[in-house]
């Protein structure tokens, strides 16, 4: 008797190269699915399958020019993607495409838009697209504040995050003070969240996330001692992210459902002079891998922004980098 429930999930994920593809007013293509395709009626980013023998790079390259008419000309990996539908598991390899050439058409008659990533629906995309509509709104620079060690330092360090901000140094911050107690810290906090909210731009909090109340707009940044005791997402009404040293941090952070995570010291640096550097090919190895957009920090600055990208960074982390 043939069965009526959805087909079993194959032990193999099907392997697709996935392109997030920007204009210069940074808008993203977006494609839809047609007909009787798995996921038809939704809204995706262009790719297809990456045939036997074929590395996910190349794949990506032939699928645009199939699908698009695009001829990929510069494309660094960022994430990769597991996820398992009822009907099939998939691993999506995905690609920041930086430059390509041709004007983009519907060769097989799929509807196509360009979109401002912050209009995008996420319940308009298939369930595996959480991780790129993420890339899509994050940043390029995450400001990491100095940490006070009492209120009286605090007053003129908030001045110059302050200033950093406006300056368009940094596109979302940190607000970093373990030497503070609560109500020194929820006042070094407010400094620093009334103008960025103004300024529109995200912060988190990295401190325990009982001392958020009031603060309903701040994310949650995680040191390796907190999430290390998590099981789930933290409840904020913000971005949640996580500090990470290794490769199977990057896992957990993503298994944990968080949105993004910062790894490091790629770099030497002056603040941890004794930590071992990862150096920017194991980085690259190990954040091409990862679920969830990944920050480089250690020994940062707007100069290491096109390295840290070349290496499929989501951007870059740093206090005195970003801050002066």
């Amino acid at each position: 008797m043939p069965s009526t429930g959805p087909e079993p999930v194959s032990s193999s994920p099907v392997e697709v190269s996935v392109g997030l593809i920007l204009d210069p007013h940074g808008r993203v293509l977006v494609t839809r699915r047609q007909g009787a395709r798995h996921l038809a009626g939704l809204w995706e980013f262009p790719g297809g399958k990456v045939a036997a023998g074929e590395s996910p790079a190349t794949a990506l390259a032939r699928e645009l020019e199939e699908e698009l008419g695009l001829a990929v000309a510069s494309a660094d990996q960022c994430l990769t993607i597991e996820h398992a539908y009822a009907e099939r598991a998939v691993r999506l390899h995905v690609f920041r495409v930086y430059a390509w050439s041709g004007v983009p058409r519907g060769r097989e008659g799929q509807p196509m838009e360009w979109r401002a990533p912050a209009e995008l629906d996420p319940t308009a995309f298939p369930a595996a697209n959480r991780a790129m509509l993420h890339a899509l709104r994050l940043p390029a620079s995450y400001l990491i504040t100095p940490s006070p060690a009492n209120a009286a330092q605090a007053a003129p360090l908030e001045q110059r995050v302050v200033q950093a901000l406006r300056a368009g140094r940094a596109g979302m911050v940190q607000v970093r003070a373990p030497d503070l107690g609560e109500d020194d810290y929820r006042d070094f906090l407010a400094a620093i969240a009334g103008p960025a909210r103004d300024l529109g731009i995200p912060v988190l909090a990295n401190a325990p996330p009982e001392w958020l109340a009031g603060f309903p707009e701040v994310g949650l940044h995680l040191p390796e001692r907190r999430w290390r005791g998590l099981d789930e997402r933290p409840a904020t009404g913000g971005w949640v992210a996580a500090s990470v040293h290794d490769r199977s941090g990057l896992h957990r952070a993503a298994a944990l459902g968080l949105d993004f995570a910062v790894l490091g010291p790629v770099c030497p640096t002056a603040t941890h002079p004794g930590a071992e550097a990862l150096g920017w090919e194991r980085f690259a190895a190990w954040v091409r891998g990862a679920a969830i957009p990944v920050y480089a920090l250690g020994g940062m600055s707007p100069d290491t922004l096109a390295p840290a990208r070349a290496a499929g960074a989501q951007g870059i982390a740093a206090i005195r980098g970003l801050l002066d």
